[in-house]
């Protein structure tokens, strides 16, 4: 498709992916603008292929990874993301997904590891 400054928007695309929710849609912004001045038809070819991208990275390949390695249940993400971007705003949900794996590690290991284990 011959766009312009593809590595720096694949660069970008995966900075804003951080942001939860609002950052892959932002991504795509940027690239749509380049590819706008230089052929309208590349702005559909733009979309598809990103939505395609972004489906088989968000749906299947994100899931896989965070299961094997944070073990928190989608609503627990959900419920921290809303609790900590209403607290904290835009820093408190991109923070939302690692403090709550700190809180729940240290949930697991000061309680119930340390506290209730001598009950038994």
């Amino acid at each position: 498709m011959q766009i312009k400054l593809v590595l720096v928007h694949a660069l970008m695309a995966g900075i804003l992916n951080f942001i939860p929710n609002i950052g892959p849609a932002a991504s795509v912004v940027f690239p749509l603008m380049i590819a706008v001045l230089d052929a309208p038809w590349k702005i559909i070819a733009v979309l598809i292929l990103y939505f395609l991208i972004q489906n088989v990275e968000s749906y299947w390949l994100t899931p896989i990874v965070m299961a094997k390695q944070v073990s928190l249940l989608p609503a627990v993400t959900l419920i921290a993301q809303l609790f900590f971007a209403s607290i904290f705003g835009l820093l408190g949900l991109i923070l939302a997904l690692p403090l709550t794996v700190v809180l729940k590690t240290w949930i697991e290991e000061a309680l119930f590891k340390d506290l209730l284990d001598n009950w038994q």
